[in-house]
């Protein structure tokens, strides 16, 4: 799949997203097994470096849903400061040494530039970053379904790998 130039495996981009559906699924569990599934076998063929790539691929998606990277975006900083206020809340999940890392990647997104190639020439990637790159993924998700109705978010994502895949 493709964005801006960045090359990233539709599988790797499939489980980054099935990631951040378990954890927006807290009530539902019934699809754990599945996905969970799904997410083990990505990893072990595309490693957790392409799994992070695809989470960054769809910030970067998700984000372009509720205008980001078009001029005159005036919700930028607001945005960013309000979700890493949220993804702080995961502190059982997430290290707070990843929140910058997490701030950069929305910006770069903002600013209209590709988030994967820049997290590729930002240099090593922490054992934990993946996971606050969910964390962030799960609540732009909720944030862009709350504005744009249920199911949004996902469908548009989601309508990109299944054009990748034609």
């Amino acid at each position: 799949m493709t964005m801006n130039g960045a090359q990233v495996k539709v599988g790797a981009v499939q489980a980054a997203w099935d990631q951040a559906s378990i954890l927006r699924s807290a009530d539902n569990q019934s699809a754990w097994p599945a996905l969970s599934e799904r997410i083990a076998a990505a990893t072990a063929i595309y490693g957790t470096g392409e799994l992070l790539r695809g989470t960054v691929l769809l910030i970067g998606g998700a984000l372009e849903q509720i205008g980001a990277g078009r001029p005159e975006q005036r919700i930028a900083a607001r945005f960013t400061k309000t979700l890493m206020g949220k993804v702080v809340q995961w502190a059982e999940v997430v290290e707070l040494s990843d929140l910058p890392m997490v701030r950069q990647v929305v910006m770069v997104v903002f600013e209209g530039r590709d988030p994967v190639a820049w997290r590729d020439q930002a240099g090593p990637v922490p054992e934990s970053e993946p996971r606050a790159m969910t964390c962030a993924l799960a609540l732009i998700a909720d944030f862009v379904d709350q504005v744009d109705g249920p199911g949004a978010c996902e469908r548009v994502l989601l309508t990109g790998l299944g054009r990748a895949l034609d």
